[in-house]
């Protein structure tokens, strides 16, 4: 039997095996080895919620931020539409600076270009936001290149009617529920 435990024979001390020692340090090192995992798993847990509140944090303000601007925009729109027969000269006019006075507020939009969130945002929210803006844009320059108030006009203003409709029935709802549903990820990750 000697011979057989001779090689761990370093394991002893004065010549006895000490089977106490060696176990008590194993276990030692079983449980700082298991410490370890548990704390950086933990560490780990935390880190990826923080990281996704903060995600949901940042969509949360910028979709707020761009529902303001919106419907901003959209009830300036409805006001050219509905103040366009009392004054078409102040589209038609250049003297009077139209395109000064007819001009959507963008810089929540323009921002959105360099926001790394921007694409978490609802597809169907951004498609419907850019086409508000490039619709209207596009009508608000053919109502500058019309000397008067004619068909051309008439006929672009009927159209922005449409695209307005379109934004504070189809997109702006939708803008508003993904806003919600947000803020509620938001509260249960803050409990």
């Amino acid at each position: 039997m000697r011979g057989l435990f001779a090689p761990f024979r370093f394991l002893s001390v004065s010549g006895q095996p000490n089977t106490e020692f060696w176990l008590t340090q194993c276990i030692i090192l079983a449980s700082t080895v298991l410490g370890v995992y548990l704390a950086s798993f933990a560490g780990f847990e935390i880190a990826v919620d923080f990281d996704r509140y903060q995600s949901t944090s940042d969509v949360y303000n910028l979709e707020r931020s761009l529902e303001a601007e919106f419907v901003d925009n959209i009830e300036k729109v409805e006001t050219w539409i509905a103040e366009y027969p009392e004054g078409p000269m102040t589209w038609h006019a250049p003297q009077l600076a139209p395109r000064e006075r007819h001009k959507l507020d963008d810089m929540v939009w323009e921002t959105m270009r360099y926001s790394p969130r921007t694409f978490e945002v609802d597809p169907q929210i951004i498609t419907g936001v850019r086409r508000f803006y490039s619709d209207i844009d596009a009508l608000m320059t053919i109502m500058f290149m019309q000397q008067n108030a004619n068909g051309m006009a008439r006929n672009a203003l009927k159209n922005m009617g449409e695209i307005v409709a379109t934004a504070r029935n189809g997109v702006l709802p939708l803008l508003r529920s993904e806003i919600e549903r947000l803020d509620g990820e938001l509260a249960d990750m803050t409990d």
